[in-house]
This record gives structure tokens, C-alpha cells and sequence, in this order.
């Protein structure tokens, strides 16, 4: 089986995974997988869920967006967040949906910054979700 290597950078931290056999990321078209030896390409990335297989096994994170540099490699994704479901707090997490769901609802408030404030809730409570 072939393994490449990833390597995650947001404005506060640097991580880096290897021997990994597959990633799914949030594109803005929809979800993309990769594999090794996967043709090079830039891909803008949404608010979502990124999946990394690794001996196996599924780790799953959040994000709020940022670019995927593909190379046949490896990968790096310059993120703007990137969560790992352990450091997700699930008490802030519904208190921001709440937030969103109510600013949504007031008239005054910039809706489009509520829908991505909902967003972003939503998706750590859905990466808390999972197995």
C-alpha cells in the first residue's frame, strides 16, 4: 500500500502525520479524497471535516477553511483552524450554535456571519460525534 505524508499549518501550529493511506478534505465543491501519488493540485478548503487514515484507522478534525497544497509526495494544508476532536469543547461549541441560531433570527445582525458562525458550531459538534 502506498503511504504519503501531510503536514498541517495554521497561523498558531504546525503537525505532521505520516504513513497515511488516505485524507478526505472539505473542498469548497464538495468532499475530496487523496491518495498517494494523487495529481498536484491547489484546492481551496471549506468549513468542514478532514478524515486521515492512518494503519487503518479514522481520525477526524475540524476546520474552518484554508487551501490544500497536493503533491505526488505529499500534502500540506494551510488551515485557518484545524481541531482535533480531544480539544473540542463541547459546552462552548453549543453555546456558539445557540448564539448563531439567535443572531440569525435578529433582523440588525450580519446574517452572513452568523450562517458561519452556525457552520463552524455545527461541524465541531459533528467531529464530536464521531467514533
Amino acid at each position: 500500500m502506498k503511504l504519503f505524508q501531510l503536514d498541517i499549518i495554521t497561523p498558531i501550529s504546525i503537525r505532521s502525520f505520516d504513513n497515511i493511506t488516505y485524507l478526505r478534505i472539505p473542498s469548497l465543491d464538495g468532499l475530496t479524497g487523496v491518495r498517494a501519488r494523487h495529481a498536484a493540485a491547489i484546492i481551496a478548503l471549506d468549513i468542514g471535516e478532514i478524515k486521515i487514515t492512518i494503519n487503518g484507522k479514522d481520525q477526524y478534525f475540524a476546520t474552518s477553511g484554508g487551501f490544500s497544497d497536493i503533491q505526488p509526495e505529499g500534502i500540506q494544508l494551510l488551515l485557518e483552524t484545524f481541531e482535533e476532536k480531544n480539544n473540542i469543547n463541547k459546552n462552548r461549541a453549543e453555546k456558539s450554535l445557540m448564539r448563531a441560531q439567535k443572531r440569525i433570527i435578529d433582523k440588525s445582525a450580519d446574517l452572513d456571519r452568523a450562517q458561519l458562525a452556525m457552520q463552524r458550531a455545527k461541524n465541531r459538534l459533528n467531529i464530536l460525534n464521531k467514533n
